[in-house]
């Protein structure tokens, strides 16, 4: 608080800060435990919403990004991605970026993880014929083996 404020900077606890026109709001974090990182997301959301809401507008062409390739017992290669905008149906054309080129492929599923649990542990996914932005949905799909994570 100190640095920020020899820096120039307002600043106080997320929790003391009744005006954030005037005052950085500190939000203190463990890279260790990782103790504060629910709090950071809250404090970024509720920003998120209060100053962003006429900038945030759903389109119905979808973008997403692949965060994670991996092979899944029943399903075989899925990707996990995050749907940024738009709207994702069963049956989709999607095309994203293999380390052997280009991948045209057709969804086969939309999966999510049933409400409060993670998509790293193994468990049951909610099926859905259709999802709208913005989540994070596991897509089983012909030919993903050599999809890009990150494109």
């Amino acid at each position: 608080m100190v640095a920020l404020t020899e820096k120039g900077f307002n600043n106080t606890l997320y929790w003391e800060n009744k005006n954030i026109r005037q005052y950085v709001s500190i939000v203190p974090t463990s890279g260790i435990t990782g103790e504060g990182i629910p709090d950071l997301f809250a404090v970024m959301l509720k920003y998120s919403m209060q100053f962003l809401k006429e900038k945030i507008t759903l389109k119905e062409s979808f973008s997403c990004t692949v965060l994670e390739v991996k092979k899944i017992e029943g399903l075989g290669t899925t990707i996990d991605i995050i749907l940024i905008n738009g709207t994702l149906r069963e049956s989709d054309k999607i095309v994203l970026l293999g380390f052997s080129g280009v991948i045209t492929t057709s969804i086969r599923a939309l999966l999510t993880t049933h409400p409060m649990k993670e998509m790293r542990v193994k468990n049951e996914y909610l099926h859905h014929k259709e999802i709208k932005a913005a989540q994070g949905i596991k897509v089983s799909a012909n030919d993903l083996e050599n999809a890009v994570a990150g494109s």
